[in-house]
């Protein structure tokens, strides 16, 4: 796991700067995690966590589609899966659900702050609304200038993680 923080830090600290998460970053935590994961388990335990990975970036990769996630976002939470035999089977649900309450608790409190924010909850209502009416998917469009409106995933993910490895749940 130690690993795994390692490359939070350094995905918290380019995702801070420059909205990008190295993939060099990624391909170091699913290598740790996939080799922890063989030394663990033999080759059973190996495909368990590539087909996690698997089931992450499907489960996500329609929300990249939708500008809604950002590719690095989905590339982190698939490192995570690499690492099913140090979070358990459910473990790594628990983990996924964890960080997009404190996402969504992160969101509410910046809408409460910040009036741009709030507004973005407009455009959110707009959006949902003409999809509902059209049937039309467009992008969902993101000013990366209002930073005041941008929740970056890396860190309710990382918050998530040092609860779960602080024991706080399981």
């Amino acid at each position: 796991m130690g690993i795994l923080i390692g490359v939070f830090c350094v995905a918290i600290y380019t995702d801070w700067r420059y909205y990008k998460i190295p993939n060099a970053c990624i391909v170091v935590g699913m290598t740790a995690g996939l080799t922890a994961t063989y030394l663990s388990h033999s080759m059973s335990g190996l495909l368990e966590a590539l087909g996690m990975a698997a089931i992450i970036f499907l489960a996500f990769y329609p929300f990249y589609r939708l500008g809604a996630l950002g590719a690095g976002d989905v590339k982190l939470f698939m490192t995570v899966g690499c690492y099913r035999s140090e979070l358990g089977g459910n473990g790594i649900a628990h983990y996924l659900f964890v960080t997009m309450i404190i996402a969504a608790a992160i969101t509410i409190v910046k809408m409460i702050a910040y009036a741009e924010s709030r507004e973005r909850l407009f455009y959110l209502a707009r959006y949902l609304r003409k999809v509902a009416m059209t049937g039309a998917v467009d992008a969902y469009q993101i000013n990366k200038t209002q930073k005041r409106c941008i929740v970056r995933l890396s860190i309710p993910a990382f918050m998530s993680l040092l609860l779960m490895c602080a024991g706080m749940y399981a």
